[in-house]
């Protein structure tokens, strides 16, 4: 059976607030009717006082105007039984009753009340189809009037009427009482538990995939924090995600070029091989720094197919000394032939000091050359505006070494704009969205930074790596 967080918050604290509340409505009205009780009973007890020891004669005004102070109803009758004033007309059957009403006692036998007006000595009759409570009093007026009987008649109905006037503000100050309680509660209770169903609901979206943070509500509280570890946990999760898929990108990836490395080794060790050969058989200064270029362009591409292979496993740390001044020329001289053929003006430009750090060669020339080729294929078959391409080194604070490259290409879309330095993320129809993603995994690996922006319409990515700190000596 199920058993709502907020069925669980209501019933507990409604069941003892009515409570409480019915008790102290209950406890008001009973006292409010017995103090109404008392108040009309007093004031009875005074209209028969006077009535019975009064010194004036008991005409029909003066009884009429008794009434409507007490309530009561009064007849007066002489000894012989005749009615000589009274309230209201009884019957001969009435006046047969009346005479049988006791003088000093109720009819069930309590203890006499010496109170002309204590309704204890009262009995009960009914007379013209109406409950009362009766009793008969001597009234002796002295040798000017006549003696004979009154008869007080008091109406149960007004007795009960009067206590229900008397508790029914109690009453219903409670049920009001109640009611505001139970709107009031209802409404916490759905305020308390909208963000629980939110935060269930968050949950569930997450067991789907879905790993949007959940909106922090304003109040300080314990739903608060529990929304805040969901994020955190959400954050987690997404990046879980992302590094599960990037693992089994890159198991693919090397699955896929497991396939056909050494296909693409072969020919490469092929092609340089032939070259070199061609170099030994026809030594001619003509073309020689072409060939040059190639040589090393196959040599790259080598290089580059190692490591494709070898993306998704570790590889021993291989440092040493790297002047980045002379990275940056030998970088230059492998793209400029790139950079002639496709019409773009490449300018580099480094300080004459030695700006030295500590890494893997190779490493260190792959991310140069990922970054110039990667800028050279944003700038080419724009012709509406010049293609250049820019490559610089400068000194930065903190022993920090910067390696900018910038063209003047359209920069990256929209929809890649955010994803640049991941895996397979490209805004090119043939490439592989690899380039980058390798870049950055070197620059981190040497203890840098890569990143990119779009300043004065020009695309720049720029490369930071700790110099080596040089001891002065003593």
């Amino acid at each position: 059976m199920r058993w709502p967080v907020q069925i669980q918050l209501l019933l507990p604290m409604l069941t003892v607030v009515v409570l409480a509340i019915a008790l102290a409505s209950g406890i008001s009205a009973y006292l409010g009717a017995v103090r109404a009780r008392q108040w009309q009973e007093e004031n009875f007890q005074r209209v028969v006082a006077t009535l019975k020891d009064g010194k004036f004669p008991l005409k029909e005004p003066v009884l009429r105007q008794m009434s409507g102070l007490s309530g009561a109803e009064f007849i007066f009758v002489d000894e012989n039984h005749r009615v000589q004033s009274a309230t209201f007309t009884p019957g001969r059957e009435d006046l047969e009753r009346l005479q049988r009403l006791p003088s000093g006692e109720a009819a069930d036998g309590p203890p006499p009340d010496d109170r002309p007006g204590s309704l204890a000595a009262y009995a009960r009759i009914r007379l013209a189809g109406h409950n009362y409570l009766g009793k008969r009093m001597h009234v002796d007026r002295g040798p000017e009037a006549n003696p004979g009987w009154l008869v007080v008649l008091y109406s149960e109905e007004l007795s009960s009427a009067t206590m229900r006037q008397a508790a029914y503000p109690a009453l219903l100050t409670g049920a009001a009482a109640v009611l505001a309680v139970v709107v009031v509660t209802t409404i916490l209770a759905q305020r308390f538990v909208r963000p629980i169903r939110r935060l269930g609901d968050q949950t569930a979206a997450i067991a789907q995939g879905d790993f949007t943070p959940v909106a922090i509500g304003p109040r300080d509280d314990e739903i608060r924090d529990l929304a805040v570890s969901i994020n955190g946990m959400t954050e987690r999760l997404g990046q879980y995600e992302r590094e599960v898929r990037r693992s089994e990108q890159l198991r693919t990836l090397g699955q896929l070029g497991a396939g056909m490395a050494h296909q693409l080794r072969n020919a490469a060790t092929g092609g340089r091989m032939a070259i070199e050969l061609h170099r030994r058989e026809c030594p001619s200064p003509t073309g020689q720094q072409t060939l040059d270029v190639a040589l090393r362009q196959l040599r790259l591409m080598e290089s580059y197919l190692q490591r494709f292979l070898t993306l998704s496993r570790p590889r021993p740390a291989c440092r040493e000394t790297v002047s980045l001044g002379a990275l940056v020329d030998d970088v230059a001289a492998l793209v400029r032939p790139t950079c002639l053929h496709a019409g773009i003006e490449l300018v580099v430009s480094r300080p004459s000091e030695p700006l030295d750090v500590l890494g893997d060669p190779e490493e260190l020339r792959q991310l140069a050359v990922n970054l110039v080729l990667n800028a050279v294929d944003a700038t080419s078959g724009h012709e509406d505006r010049p293609a250049k391409v820019a490559v610089s080194l400068v000194r930065q604070d903190a022993g920090r070494a910067g390696l900018r490259v910038e063209d003047s290409g359209p920069g990256p879309s929209e929809s890649v704009a955010g994803r640049l330095f991941e895996p397979f993320v490209t805004g090119k129809p043939e490439g592989t969205g690899l380039g980058l993603f390798v870049a950055r995994q070197i620059a981190e690996d040497h203890g840098g930074t890569l990143g990119w922006q779009r300043r004065d319409g020009m695309t720049v990515f720029f490369a930071e790596l700790p110099l080596i700190q040089k001891v002065p000596a003593p």
